[in-house]
Order: C-alpha cells, then structure tokens, then sequence
C-alpha cells in the first residue's frame, strides 16, 4: 500500500504530465485509503474540475462540480487554513455559478472573493488564486445595471471592483505564471474593456501563442487567434 504521500508526489508528476485519467484513479483509491487526507482531498476536488471542463453536457458538469465542492467543504472542516483548500473553494463555488439560480449566484460572489482572498494571504503569488482574483474582479465589473439593481435590492451593498483591478491580477498572475493560456486571453479582454486595443491584441497574440495541453486549452487558443485578428 502506497502511503499518503507517495500518492501525491505520484499525482502531481502525472499533473504536469496532464494524466488526468490515471490522476482520478489513483486520488479516488486514494481517498478510500486516507478519507481524511486534506491533500488527496484537494487533489480529487480539482481532478473533478478538470473532467468538468472536458465535458460539455451541462448535467454532468453540474454533478462533477458538486462532487468537488462536497470534498472542498469537508476538508475545509479537517484544516481550515489551508491555501489549496481556500482556493479551490473559491473556483468550485464560481463554476457552480452557470447551475445555481441568480439569487445564489450574486450571494456567493462574497464567499469567492472571501476565499480567494484567503488563500492568497496564506499563500502569496500563487497565478492561480491571482488569476482567480482577476476573473472575480472581471466578472464584478462586467456586470449589467439590471444585475446590479437586483443585487442592491436583494443585499444593500452588492460587491463592486473596476477593470483595473481586475488587470493588476491578471498581470500579477502573468509574472507568476506566463503559460496559462486562460490568464493571457483575460488580459486581452481587460484591456479590451479598458479600450486599449493594441494592448488587448497583445495579449492575444501571447495566448494564441501558448501550447495547448488539453482539448480545453485548445479552444481558448482558438478563441485567442480569432480575437487577435
């Protein structure tokens, strides 16, 4: 029987290698063995958001995204201060956006910022949770007088950001980490948003630029390409 840590060192290899089959075997047996391992625990949330983002039919991403957030919940209990576990709470809570009803939708926009914020305190210069920072803040600014009059209405004080703040995340996350194809296609639209095309067509050219590892990442190339045209 391999131990807990053996079974980790082995995942993150095979994360690298993007293996995410045989990264969900081994992280479900392992989680049999060590049901309360905060680090296979984490490990099993984001595998499950990996295949979430290789599916398309919208049942199966919402049943994948609620196995995840439910071993995110109960490791956050195990060790509430863990970086990783704040951090996949922030992105589960987020992709469960496109299933839960708008009411749901606004309120959990506090709880992602609380724990992105978290695990960047406990964690600094992580591209992930600063990337993750930057979408919040995006997606805050993006949204519509509608939205927004319906969040006043419902919580006094809906939450507010700018685009540029959202751009000094995406820009931090772009020092940490200048491969993550997702990251550079934010950037471009930030800057879009902001008016700056030149920079904004940039950007997009660096993300069309970046290998692809998977079928997802593929697409967002394909998304960079037509937008740097």
């Amino acid at each position: 029987m391999s131990s807990a840590q053996e079974i980790v060192d082995q995942v993150d290899q095979l994360h690298l290698e993007r293996e995410f089959e045989k990264i969900s075997e081994l992280l479900i047996q392992g989680n049999k063995q060590y049901p309360e391992d905060v680090e296979i625990m984490w490990r099993l949330a984001r595998s499950y958001f990996d295949k979430n983002e290789e599916v398309t039919d919208k049942e199966e991403k919402k049943k994948l995204l609620g196995q995840a957030l439910e071993l995110t919940n109960r490791a956050a209990v195990i060790n509430p201060n863990h970086w990783a576990v704040h951090k996949w709470l922030a992105i589960l809570i987020s992709a469960m956006g496109d299933h839960v009803p708008s009411k749901e939708k606004i309120a959990n926009a506090f709880k992602i910022k609380d724990h992105a914020v978290k695990a960047n305190e406990l964690k600094p210069n992580d591209a992930t949770t600063l990337h993750l920072l930057g979408r919040w803040c995006f997606s805050i600014s993006s949204i519509g007088w509608i939205e927004r009059t319906a969040a006043s209405a419902l919580f006094g004080s809906p939450p507010t950001s700018t685009y540029n703040e959202a751009l000094t995340y995406f820009l931090e996350a772009y020092k940490c980490d200048p491969t993550n194809i997702r990251n550079a296609l934010f950037t471009g639209d930030t800057y879009a948003a902001l008016k700056d095309n030149a920079e904004a067509k940039k950007f997009y050219r660096i993300a069309a630029a970046i290998e692809p590892k998977s079928e997802f990442d593929k697409n967002l190339v394909r998304e960079a390409q037509n937008k740097a045209k």
